[in-house]
């Protein structure tokens, strides 16, 4: 490109930017998805010209291990792909490494909001952050029930909501809560509950014996509350098992429809109108997703741009692509992954002017 700057004496100008990397990448995994989550890092990360430092969770340790043998069998000159084991104290020696000059993590909203505030502190290490949140599903009034169920339960309830992205808050026009909470609860009380091994299994266990604990945390104070339409029970079998469970919240302050669970609990609360459901669906500091119910693209498209989430569905939700840039808004996540939205992420911006 020509600058603006005016010719003096018959010199010319020219300019032109360019797009670096930005050096060595920590890159943080949470124990969900950690290979799938581990290869959007590194490939983000090698796409960009960058070397790699992948640790895992504590939960979770092999899987990038092995990924790492492959990729030297592929060729991957020794020191691009890095795999560090160990728990927290491991990623905040990571962070505060001199050499580390970006961190990519995913993982729960106060690990974070602590990773952010430590890699500022780091010689202000820049940071994509792809948190969690209490995603927020909207069931309008003309919305095919029996469709919208069979794929809301599929969504909310997959890998047993143990997804960032799963809705935990279902906002149902008033005049359908009934008929959706009946059918949700049928089909879910018809869930077969397995080993992932069992092919006929249909939903599986919690990852870890501290998730399993904080879920029946959530259980017994929606017992006590008397908010269960179904499930809120461990089942008795060996490994961390529990029923797919659906509450009905007591009002739009309840603790329960804010709190993340991480875990398969959606929380049902009913809306009259529009500007009410804008509201409720915005009244989180979180806004990571967010999905509308309708088979009226008026209606949705009139909503999508009042909602505050990074990612809208309009008759799905959960599901990602890799076309497709993923992150939030709030305390849901600073950057993007997927889509070419992550290249400036992973890059720095270098601006050169040539007078000749």
């Amino acid at each position: 490109m020509t600058p603006s700057f005016p010719s003096m004496d018959g010199e010319h100008y020219s300019a032109y930017t360019l797009r670096e990397p930005v050096g060595v990448v920590a890159a943080i995994v949470p124990w969900n998805f950690s290979l799938m989550i581990g290869v959007w890092k590194l490939g983000a990360a090698l796409t960009t010209g960058c070397t790699v430092v992948l640790k895992p969770s504590e939960y979770t340790p092999l899987s990038l291990l092995r990924l790492a043998e492959l990729a030297i069998e592929a060729g991957i000159p020794a020191g691009v792909i890095n795999v560090v084991n160990g728990r927290g104290q491991v990623g905040q020696q990571l962070i505060a490494h001199p050499q580390v000059r970006k961190v990519s993590f995913t993982g729960s909203v106060p690990t974070g909001i602590a990773v952010g505030k430590a890699a500022m502190a780091a010689d202000l290490t820049r940071v994509t952050l792809e948190l969690g949140g209490k995603n927020a599903a909207a069931l309008l009034a003309d919305a095919n029930v029996d469709d919208a169920v069979a794929r809301f339960v599929q969504s909310a309830y997959v890998h047993q909501g143990q997804v960032c992205a799963s809705p935990e808050r279902l906002f149902v026009h008033r005049s359908l809560v009934e008929q959706v909470t009946q059918k949700m609860a049928a089909m879910l009380s018809q869930m077969v509950i397995g080993s992932p091994l069992d092919e006929h299994a249909q939903f599986g266990p919690l990852s870890n014996k501290p998730h399993f604990d904080k879920i029946l945390g959530f259980f017994d104070r929606a017992l006590q509350g008397n908010q269960v339409v179904c499930g809120a029970r461990a089942v008795d079998r060996a490994g961390y098992y529990v029923e797919p469970t659906l509450i009905v919240a007591t009002g739009k302050d309840d603790p329960l429809l804010h709190e993340e669970t991480f875990g398969p609990v959606v929380c049902v609360l009913a809306f009259d109108d529009e500007e009410e459901l804008v509201e409720l669906m915005n009244d989180s500091p979180f806004g990571l997703t967010a999905s509308i119910w309708t088979n009226d693209l008026s209606k949705a498209l009139r909503l999508i741009p009042q909602i505050e989430a990074g990612t809208v569905w309009v008759n799905m939700h959960t599901f990602v692509d890799p076309s497709v840039p993923f992150g939030g808004m709030k305390a849901s996540g600073i950057g993007r992954e997927f889509g070419s939205a992550f290249i400036d992420d992973y890059t720095e911006l270098k601006s050169v002017i040539i007078r000749y």
